[in-house]
Parts: structure tokens; sequence; C-alpha cells
């Protein structure tokens, strides 16, 4: 080894050599020779031989520290070599030489990184107080590698849950009862009450914050609060998931649960089946998540009177009638009206009724992909569905993909995407990366017409690579992005 000392170094690794050390045979000093040359303050280069160019360089440097600085803080500069390490990758701390592992620079240069770096330093340092409190207000789950008696230290603990409620856990008992530290941790995370006391679990205030903050907390309430509807309704109004943890009581309770559907429809899944079946409950759950109707009594998904109700307010609730509903001409017609993708749900019989095909193609061009083969080969089906969206037209038969008129309506919502496409990319570029996947689908359109196909590709170009020219929009940016979002959503 050859060292020419320099002041306060920076750290730059080239490797010319093919070999490499790999985890079937470590390096040693005759496979990597090094040599330190010194210099101004920023130039200070580590060469070293025997590892293939693109070698990780923290291993690298891992092995240098642990093999080729034993003593790095006798060397010039090598305490500046272990601080530039660490701040470039924290876990590199673990090859420091010992006594820079109780260094307190290097060390929370480590921790500001990650937390858990704080494992190799010294038991020193684990057991320094004011370093400790500076540990934990950078991550307060470093609590558990202090000392224990700094992990029963109030002002280091609650800097510890301000700053990360979850380290709550590596506290000592005594502390995990003291009323001031639980409430700091569930207010800052409300998963933390599953570390305190069973005395603060029935705390009133301590678990209104924290299922106020994290609805789920209510797994960790006591048996009494679970039964309280203030601090439930409270729960639910974070997740209507949490609703699972809450007493038998109130899952029967119409007046609590008509309230929690309100909330969240979700809520649903856990009323007792007496009120799975009740028409207003079902119904406001459905109106807040109409995939709460899954829940919801047999009965009711085969009541036609309840299921019309429930699809003129959602089409998509068609999904869950019964077989004999999803038959049934006036609901899917209503349900069709509303959202033309339920013809999906429609029995095989109402997928051929022109009527009803034509009042989803209407709604949403691409209900054509679920209309019947007689009705895809169907002039005026056609005309309505590529007229609503002119993508819709890859669903219609060979012989009207072929139809002048036909791809006459496509090409010209076809072109105006294209155009729109082009614009985004060269005008807004930065969030031209939000319609990639339209632009892909745009060129796979294309193909239905010959004459668009270069400018479909261009527009894809654009908004993969886009760039700043200087232009005005031109009127396909007056169009609506959540529109465009909307159409070509396709299913």
């Amino acid at each position: 080894m050859s060292i020419v000392p320099g002041p306060a170094p920076t750290v730059s690794l080239s490797a010319t050599t093919p070999r490499a050390p790999t985890a079937a045979r470590a390096p040693t000093s005759e496979d990597a020779p090094l040599a330190l040359s010194g210099g101004p303050a920023a130039s200070l280069t580590l060469t070293i031989e025997g590892f293939e160019e693109g070698s990780d360089e923290a291993a690298v440097l891992g092995w240098i520290l642990a093999r080729a600085f034993p003593k790095a803080s006798e060397l010039k500069g090598g305490r500046e070599i272990v601080l530039a390490a660490v701040q470039n990758d924290w876990w590199r701390l673990e090859f420091a030489p010992k006594e820079l592992k109780g260094d307190r620079e290097i060390v929370l240069a480590a921790v500001q990184q990650y937390g858990d770096a704080l494992r190799f330093a010294s038991e020193e340092l684990k057991a320094d107080r004011s370093f400790m409190l500076a540990a934990v207000q950078i991550d307060g789950c470093v609590l558990r590698f202090a000392s224990k008696e700094l992990q029963a230290d109030c002002e280091i603990v609650l800097a510890a849950v301000q700053n990360e409620g979850g380290a709550l856990q590596y506290a000592p008992g005594e502390l995990k009862a003291d009323r001031e530290i639980a409430l700091a941790a569930v207010q800052n995370e409300g998963g933390a009450l599953r570390f305190a006391s069973k005395e603060l679990q029935a705390d009133c205030e301590i678990v209104l914050a924290a299922v106020q903050k994290y609805g789920d907390a209510l797994e960790f309430v006591s048996e009494e609060l679970k039964a309280d509807r203030e601090i439930v309704l409270a729960a639910v109004q974070k997740s209507g998931y949490a609703l699972v943890f809450a007493s038998e009581e109130l899952k029967a309770d119409r007046s609590f649960m008509l309230a929690a559907v309100q909330i969240d429809g979700y809520a649903l899944w856990f009323a007792s089946k007496e009120l799975q079946a009740d028409h207003e409950i079902v119904m406001a759950a459905v109106q807040n998540y109409v995939d709460a109707l899954q829940y919801a009594s047999k009965e009711l998904k085969a009541d036609r009177e309840f299921m019309m109700a429930a699809v003129q307010n959602n089409g998509y609730a068609l999904l869950y009638a019964s077989k004999e509903l999803k038959a049934d001409r006036e609901i899917v017609l209503a349900a069709v009206q509303k959202h033309g993708y339920a013809l999906r749900f429609a029995s095989k019989e109402l997928k051929a009724d022109r009527e009803i095909v034509l009042a989803a193609v209407q709604n949403y061009g691409y209900a054509l992909q679920h209309a019947s083969e007689e009705l895809k080969a169907d002039r005026g089906v056609v005309l309505a569905a590529v007229q609503k969206h002119g993508d819709a037209l890859r669903y219609a038969s060979e012989e009207l993909k072929a139809d002048p008129f036909v791809k006459a309506l496509a090409r010209r919502d076809v072109k105006f995407t294209c155009e729109y496409l082009k614009n985004l990319g060269r005008l807004r570029p930065t969030v031209a990366s939000e319609f990639e996947a339209l632009a892909d689908k745009i060129v796979e359109i294309a193909k239905y017409f010959p004459e668009l196909e270069q400018e479909a590709q261009d527009a894809s170009a654009q908004v993969h690579n886009p760039r700043n020219d200087n232009g005005t929009y031109s009127c396909a940016h007056k169009r609506d992005r959540n529109e465009f979002e909307t159409e070509f959503n396709c299913e």
C-alpha cells in the first residue's frame, strides 16, 4: 500500500482489472493492491486493483474500511474518509473501525439515512443521553438501541414517540402507562395504542385520539369502549373495516348502523344479518358505496323494487342482482341507461336485445364489447358506439370495421385524440407521462386507419419523450382531461 496523505479528503473509486471478489472467495491484499493519493480537499482518490469495473462501491469501500484501514483514526484524513462513506451509504458504518463507531457525527450521519444504522454504534454512544436524545428526534424507533437506563428516561421516550408513535413498544412498562407519553404516541400513530397499558386502552381521551388517527386501532380498545357509539363512529370515519372490532350490540343497533353505513357503505359487511336485510340501511350503504350490495341479504338482491332503486342509483348494482333480475328487461334497461357498462351483467338474451344494447352504447361506447355477435354487426348500434367512443370500433364485426362511414366517425375521434396527445407532450411535458397508456392504445387503434398510423406514432413518441416548444394550445386542449381518461379507460 502506498499512501500520500492530503487534507480533509473526499473519496472516489476507480477500478480497472477484471477480477472481482465473490461470496465464494473473499478478497485478499494480493487481490486488491491499494493506492491512496492526496491533493486538494476535494480530490483524494482511492485506486483499487482487483475489483472489476461496476463492482458495488459500497461493498468495495466496506472492505477497505474493514481491512485496509484497521486504525483509520490514526491515518491523516481517515475520519473524513469514514464520514464520507457513511454519508453516502449508512450501512458502511458496520465496517468502520471500532473507535469511529463511537464518533457522534459519523453515527448521526448514518442515522439520518436509516435509523437501524444505530445498531453498529458503540455501547458508549447508546448510553449517551444527549446523543440518544438527538437520535430519537431523527427516528423515534432507534429507542430500541438505547441503553436500559435511557429507555426509561421520560424526556427521551417522549421525544421518541412524538417522532414515531410505535416507539412506545420499546419503553418500559411504567412509561407505557404514562398518560402524557401514551397520548403523544397515539396522536402521532393511532396504532401505537396496542403498546399502551390496559388502563390507558380504557381511557376515553386516549382511545378517541387513537381511532381518529387510525380507525383500526379500535382493535386494541377495552371491551367497554368497543360498545361506545362516539368512539366506534369516530373509528368508522377513518375506516369502515374498523367496525369488525365493535361490540355485537352495536352491530345490531339499527340507528347506529344507519349512521355507520352513511359514513362508509363498506360497514354493511359487519352489520347483523337482520340489518343486512333492512331496505333503508342497505340502500344507504349502496348510495355511499355500490359494492356494499354484495353484503346485502339474498332476499334483497332478489327484491325487484329494491333492485330497481339500486340500479337507478348506480347501474353497476346490476352485478349483484339475482339471476332472475339480470334477465328482467325493465331493470336491465334502467341499469344500462345509468351506466352502459352494466350490459356486461345482463342475461345472454338481453345482450341480444337491440333497444337495451343501443341504450348501453349510447351511454358508454365500449359496452359494444358485451353485445351479441348479431348486434356487433348492426350498423346502427355500431355507429352509436363509435360516435360515443371511436375506440369501440375494435368490437364491431369485421365487415363494419371496413365500413367507410363507421370508420369516418371513429377516425374523427382518433384523430382528435392524436392532436390532443401531441400538444400535451409538447406543451405540458410534466404531465405527459400520465397519458402513456392512452398513447399506446391510440397506436393500436390506428391500425384500422392507415392514413393515421404515422400521426398516432408521432403522438405516442411526443408523449413518451415530451419536449418543450414555444407555441399555443390548440383547440384540443380545451377538451377536459378527465373526459379523455374516462373515454379511453376500456374494459
